[in-house]
């Protein structure tokens, strides 16, 4: 008996034999057989799914003597040294390990030599998005101008790491996972011929683990075997793979979503005392939640499940709508069993959601909106509102919060009262004006870092004490006397100047004065105390 793992001995010889990639394989060996070869191909795609095995192949159908509608003969004297693996126009190259551009460049070099006894010389370079990009930058020239005799095939599992211009140099192939009822084909095939016995429902719990990688699902097959010997039943396939195959999650599922809550409990305590791996035992509820949300959307197909199945998924839950499926698939799939994987709280907490939840929605009652009385500033409670189209306003309707205050114009004042634009002095004791302009400099600063500067300056340093037709005050407590003689330099002032103008609507000069320590009140809060006065929140104690 040969040592050669089973995956080895079972490589596809022929583009007919790659199991689930007919696209690529059809469109490859019709490029043999009409002549119209590319000088670059990229194959890209998951683990297990032929790109190296189909790299192999295309090396050989090119070079073989009598090829049979682009596939290799396996007989000539060329076929033969491929697959008794010596043939010297073969060249593999791993670029995990051979990655830098110093092994791009001993490529480079031999990439001239003619072929020894074939028509093309074929480098495989595996894995390379693993190459530096150096040594891509090396590999550019070549990739794109080869020398005729030679083709170049790079196989990936990350084609999102291989650069553009590599990329649009190759002919580029997309291998897919491969479906499910191609992998079970394949391993019936192998099992036949290897004299192994194992039934449908076994190889189909392979396939199913192996998730789209056949050489994957080769290699389970070959350890159940190693283990079970060559007679396997779906029990001992299970046990392998570290499946429960407990019927008791499929039954916990009916009773989610029978709403029977007293029997999911019994379930799952039953389950805990039976010392299952509880972990596991959610994959598998959650895996019939999945199969059940696509059978009650209509996409039953989409599961490559065995026939009867489907019916018997429906069944499961004939008077659940999908929602209610898709709500517990949510809730199951999100019960977090890793900080104590024995206990099953996290399972009966998704199951009590499931049961418990929509019910209490529905008699819980709406919650009514709290009712808001705005608090206004002792400012505007000591002066008398100023008559106007909001004194004559409607009040809101019993119950209702009141409507938020219309936003105004940059640099307007409420109805009422006089506007900086008129002449008038602006105080700016919360630092609105202020903010704005620092808040405008940043805006224009994207890609400026001195504007940035200028305006972490006026942050906090400064209010606006004035604001006339032609001119704008600023007023920089004491203890940023840095600050006031740093925005008073030339380059700094003219950007505040342009800031200011832009906020205010106009074109104004600024002047910078440095006042005493408490000349001006500070600001207490900042922008979180200015919205809440906003809304008519009133400060009781000032940090400031």
């Amino acid at each position: 008996m040969s040592n050669e793992v089973l995956y080895r001995r079972w490589r596809p010889q022929r583009f007919a034999e790659v199991a689930g990639q007919e696209p690529v394989t059809r469109t490859l060996a019709n490029a043999v057989a009409q002549g119209r070869l590319a000088h670059a191909y990229l194959f890209c795609g998951p683990r297990g799914t032929g790109k190296t095995s189909t790299g192999r192949i295309l090396a050989k159908a090119v070079n073989c003597t009598d090829p049979q509608g682009g596939e290799p003969c396996n007989a000539c004297d060329s076929c033969r040294a491929y697959l008794e693996g010596r043939a010297l126009d073969l060249v593999e190259m791993d670029a995990a390990s051979n990655r830098g551009i110093d092994d791009i460049r001993s490529l480079r070099e031999k990439v001239g030599y003619a072929p020894g006894s074939s028509r093309y010389k074929v480098y495989l370079i595996d894995e390379v998005h693993e190459l530096t990009a150096q040594a891509f930058d090396a590999l550019l020239k070549t990739l794109e101008e080869p020398p005729p005799h030679v083709l170049f095939i790079l196989a990936t599992t990350e084609a999102h790491k291989v650069p553009a211009t590599i990329i649009s140099r190759c002919q580029r192939f997309d291998f897919r996972r491969i479906p499910l009822s191609a992998i079970v084909e394949r391993l019936a095939v192998i099992a036949r011929a290897e004299g192994f016995q194992v039934d449908e429902e076994s190889l189909g719990l392979v396939a199913r683990k192996a998730t789209g990688a056949l050489r994957d699902a080769i290699n389970l097959l070959e350890q159940m075997v190693a283990f079970f010997g060559p007679r396997l039943t779906a029990e001992e396939v299970r046990q392998g793979l570290g499946l429960t195959g407990d019927p008791r999650s499929r039954e916990l599922v009916g009773c989610v979503l029978g709403r029977d809550l007293a029997g999911a409990l019994r379930l799952l305590s039953s389950v805990r005392d039976d010392g299952l791996d509880l972990r596991q035992f959610q994959r598998e509820v959650v895996e019939h939640l999945r199969s059940l949300l696509l059978v009650k959307a209509g996409a039953a197909a989409a599961l490559d499940l065995p026939q009867g199945e489907a019916a018997a998924l429906e069944a499961l839950a004939k008077d659940a709508s999908p929602s209610e499926v898709a709500r517990a698939l949510r809730a199951f799939g999100g019960a977090d069993l890793r900080s104590d994987p024995h206990s099953p709280l996290p399972l009966e907490l998704a199951a009590a959601e499931c049961v418990l939840g929509p019910a209490e929605a529905a008699v819980a009652p709406a919650p009514q909106p709290e009712k808001v009385v705005p608090m206004r500033p002792p400012a505007e409670r000591e002066r008398p509102a100023a008559p106007g189209p909001a004194a004559r306003r409607e009040a809101p309707p019993p119950g209702r919060a009141p409507a938020p205050p219309e936003p105004r114009p940059v640099g307007a004042a409420p109805a009422g009262e006089p506007t900086a634009l008129e002449g008038a002095a602006l105080p700016d004791g919360d630092g609105e004006l202020a903010d704005r302009i620092r808040l405008q400099l940043r805006q224009d600063g994207k890609q400026d870092r001195q504007r940035q500067t200028v305006s972490a300056l006026l942050n906090g340093s400064c209010t606006v004490l004035e604001v006339t037709d032609q001119e704008l005050t600023l007023g920089f407590f004491r203890r940023f006397k840095f600050h006031w003689e740093r925005v008073e330099s030339a380059p700094n002032r003219k950007l505040v100047e342009e800031a200011a103008s832009k906020v205010l609507g106009r074109a104004v000069r600024l002047k910078c004065v440095l006042l005493e320590e408490d000349a001006r009140p500070r600001r207490s809060g900042g922008h979180l105390v200015r919205a809440a006065r906003e809304l008519g929140a009133r400060v009781i104690i000032d940090g400031g």
